[in-house]
């Protein structure tokens, strides 16, 4: 689903050129960025990367969501296999606390809103949580080699034993490359779909304003006709602080 402000910026469009076809002859500028053909290349381009982005968006949610899913998962993960440590026989605390440390780092990573969730047309904000998550699954993996280089630790639960604690850890590995396989065409399909709107000189937007200021240059349009699309606005996105 675009953000607030594409849609708009896409239906005035479509209203532009139909008023500018509406003033028949009248409408004949010599900048060949502005005569109907071209504005009607713009406008299909820009439903089409629309769509690009529509039909990326419900497999890159899936996937966000199923490592989300296992990720909230980890840091509980991480202290039942602590207590399994400290349970075991004979255990050094010193040994406990060089492994809750690893647990703090990995709580530590969740810490931020936006790493959790970021803007899904963020690319800093995205970048800055794939980090996220690929340091939490070095810092698990780093806590189960150390935790399994103990010898006394011979849990009898499944999900806690040497085969669980390596195939979770393969599994969130795995989904951090899975979640980049998704971002990348997504961030790629946002890119193209900007340059179509905002590019300067030639993007919708700029088009656009240059549209309504050769109309208002021809006396042959009336003061009437012209307000039926100076009143359209186009607008970019915001600039992030």
């Amino acid at each position: 689903m675009p953000e607030t402000g594409i849609i708009p910026n896409i239906e005035n469009f479509d209203i532009l050129i139909s008023s500018c076809q509406g003033y028949s002859s009248r409408y004949n500028p010599s900048n060949n960025k502005i005569k109907i053909p071209a504005l009607q290349t713009i406008q299909t381009n820009a439903g089409q990367s629309i769509l690009a982005i529509d039909d990326l968006a419900t497999p890159r949610s899936n996937t966000i969501a199923a490592r989300v899913t296992n990720y909230i998962t980890l840091p509980p993960y991480c202290t039942r296999i602590v207590n399994a440590l400290a349970a075991s026989e004979d255990v050094d605390k010193r040994i406990v606390q060089v492994a809750q440390t690893y647990v703090r780092k990995i709580r530590g990573e969740r810490k931020s809103k936006k790493i959790l969730n970021p803007s899904p047309t963020d690319p800093k904000q995205i970048s800055a949580s794939q980090r996220s998550y690929f340091n939490q699954a070095e810092f698990f993996h780093k806590l189960i080699t150390f935790v399994l280089a103990q010898p006394t630790y011979a849990p009898n639960e499944t999900e806690l034993k040497e085969d669980a604690l390596t195939a979770f850890h393969t599994l969130l590995c795995q989904l951090n490359l899975d979640a980049i396989d998704a971002d990348t065409p997504w961030l790629s399909a946002l890119n193209v779909r900007n340059q179509i709107l905002y590019a300067p000189k030639t993007g919708m937007i700029d088009i656009a304003l240059d549209v309504k200021k050769y109309v208002r240059s021809v006396k042959s349009i009336t003061k009437e006709e012209y307000s039926q699309i100076s009143k359209l606005k186009f607008t970019r996105p915001k600039k992030k602080k």
